[in-house]
């Protein structure tokens, strides 16, 4: 009997560790990758480009190359918002395990044609190939909402532009009398 209680035992001792780790947040289970960003709120023009750029902490157990990784982006409007990665992308380099590289540009946002004023939040998250994932961050991407200032050129030429006109009145005035 002292055998049949023992694999009981066992048993339960198994299953309660197995619902433990499948309780345990994903976060905590993660595999050591992480990346954080210089600002997480950038503005641009409408129709514009941003970039975002960080760096990428690599404490999966291996190296990986800076095109190991990927970005997945979530939670934004497709219809506004366009989010592309550069990681990898025209230069790879190596991140060493237990490392944390140098500043780089993660991934650019390209907004289309939308008004002044808005705000356009996008989830972003990293992933490797061995597809360990990164704790998810939230970016934004605003669109100022004054209008643009004119230069001072385009005050000079409006200045020039007034006197030229009224040049021409005066000659027209002239030629009437």
């Amino acid at each position: 009997m002292g055998t049949r209680k023992l694999k009981f035992i066992r048993v339960i001792a198994l299953t309660g560790m197995c619902l433990c780790a499948l309780a345990t947040p994903a976060a905590s289970r993660a595999d050591g990758i992480s990346f954080d960003l210089l600002s997480v709120t950038l503005t641009v023009t409408s129709g514009g480009t941003v970039t975002f750029d960080g760096t990428i902490t690599n404490d999966s157990g291996g190296a990986l190359n800076a095109s190991d990784f990927f970005f997945n982006f979530f939670g934004f409007d497709p219809a506004s918002v366009a989010p592309i990665q550069d990681l990898g992308v025209s230069l790879d380099f190596l991140i060493a395990n237990g490392t944390t590289s140098t500043l780089v540009a993660l991934f650019d946002v390209t907004l289309g044609s939308v008004p002044t004023g808005s705000t356009f939040p996008i989830e972003v998250q990293l992933e490797d190939i061995n597809s360990d994932l990164s704790a998810t961050e939230m970016v934004s991407v605003s669109v100022p909402g004054t209008a643009p200032v004119p230069e001072p050129s385009s005050f000079s030429f409006l200045g020039w532009a007034l006197v030229l006109l009224s040049g021409v009145r005066l000659t027209l005035r002239r030629n009437q009398i």
